[in-house]
């Protein structure tokens, strides 16, 4: 009995003059080795150790420690009855840490350790290991949530992006507006006050050529007078037959029905109805137009699928047409689109199409003709078999009436109007 009491107190290392939380830590790495293939969770973050598997291994270095200290105490206790201070201060540490360490482990969410009763190593180990597995469920929920996080964040950033290009994009598209809007306003205002300089140039004249009734003897200087009015007034009007140009330029897309010039409206609504007709019906229809709308195809274009270029070769063809038409004639553009693809696309097609083609029309055109594009959308009307033959843009020739004069305006009469639909929206992109 007497000789194990030192042996055991030499042991614990519970002599006065030694620190008492360096006794239990010198033996802690020799059972904790066992202990560490029993958690899974351990040895699968070994690769990448995260905070969480860090105070994993720290708890269980306290809790060996303190297991160790116990027994050691245990056995130590059995040779006397009373307790040195450096005992009863050990103790107090064991409790103050296993306070602490109760604290930490409910904030991990696990179940504090039981106070009083000392615990075998079989019984550490098995709690030891239910608070890896613990632990490790945990980690490995936080990350599938921080992973779903970054997922999410990644998702709105992208959103994020996307709104500014969108934005970006329309502030560019609003800005061209203004400044085409700005352009036409100043173009109208300079049309006004050239049309009436030529006004006041013609009454210059009218005056002028009465002076010349009254003034037979100053032939020389009225005739100079005369001269010089003339070249102003063949000046004023150059200015206003270009502004008028550009006018007319701006009234090649047309926007609505309402704003088709006055002779392609009858042939538009006809075209229109013919969607869906057979072949020997459209064929019939097209012979009809000749007669009943003074209208036939001068040409026609086709496009490669899902393309708006015009090819050098037919833009060749295309330049020869303004000359092969009467002097006074309108040229109406019509442009179509298969049924490949979604119907918003084919509708953007179509108008490409045709714009390409009237604007290739409008520079090559003659004094009294005019060139105005429309779209029809997508259609099977030419083949309902081979989607490439609806692919394409007919040029067509309306002469006006006979004994009408040929107007320069784009308004239709009031039967016209009054009954109008308006067509599909140009994209602004054409304009």
């Amino acid at each position: 009995m007497n000789d194990d009491t030192p042996t055991d107190r030499d042991d614990a290392g519970t002599l006065p003059d030694s620190s008492a939380p360096a006794a239990p830590a010198d033996p802690s790495p020799a059972p904790a080795t066992p202990a560490t293939p029993a958690t899974p969770g351990a040895a699968a973050a070994r690769p990448a150790p995260s905070p969480v598997m860090l105070t994993i291994a720290f708890i269980i270095i306290v809790l060996l420690g303190i297991v160790i200290f116990q027994n050691l105490f245990s056995r130590g206790s059995g040779g006397g009855s009373s307790e040195s201070p450096a005992m009863e201060s050990l103790k107090a540490d064991i409790e103050t840490r296993r306070a602490e360490l109760n604290r930490e482990r409910i904030a991990l969410g696990l179940d504090p350790l039981p106070g009083g009763g000392i615990e075998s190593p079989e019984e550490v180990a098995g709690r030891l290991k239910n608070d890896a597995d613990t632990l490790a469920s945990l980690a490995s929920s936080f990350q599938d949530l921080l992973a779903r996080k970054e997922a999410q964040l990644d998702e709105v950033r992208a959103e994020s992006i996307a709104a500014l290009k969108d934005q970006k994009r329309l502030r560019e598209l609003l800005n061209q507006a203004n400044a085409d809007l700005r352009a036409a306003m100043v173009d109208a205002s300079l049309a006004t006050t050239l049309k009436g300089d030529l006004d006041r140039a013609n009454a210059t004249i009218a005056a002028l050529n009465e002076e010349i009734a009254r003034l037979q003897d100053e032939p020389n200087a009225l005739r100079a007078q005369l001269v010089e009015s003339n070249r102003r007034r063949n000046e004023l009007e150059a200015r206003v037959a270009e502004l008028e140009s550009r006018l007319r330029r701006a009234t090649l897309f047309a926007d609505s029905e309402n704003e088709l010039i006055k002779e392609a409206v009858a042939l538009f609504r006809a075209l229109r109805r013919l969607e869906g007709a057979s072949e020997q019906e459209l064929t019939s229809a097209y012979s009809r137009f000749g007669a009943e709308l003074r209208s036939e195809v001068l040409d026609t274009c086709d496009f490669a699928t899902g393309s708006s270029e015009v090819r050098p070769d037919l833009e060749s063809k295309l330049r020869s047409l303004p000359s092969e038409a009467p002097e006074n004639a309108m040229l109406f553009v019509v442009g179509y689109a298969s049924e490949t693809g979604n119907v918003d696309g084919n509708r953007r097609l179509s108008s490409d199409r045709a714009t390409a083609v009237a604007r290739i029309l409008d520079t090559i055109k003659r004094p009294e003709q005019r060139v105005q594009a429309v779209f029809l959308g997508q259609t099977d009307r030419f083949s309902a078999t081979v989607p490439e033959e609806n692919q394409r843009v007919e040029v067509w020739q309306i002469l006006p009436k006979s004994g009408s004069p040929s107007p320069t305006g784009t308004s239709p009469g009031p039967s016209d109007s009054s009954t109008a639909p308006p067509l599909p929206a140009i994209p602004d992109s054409i304009r």
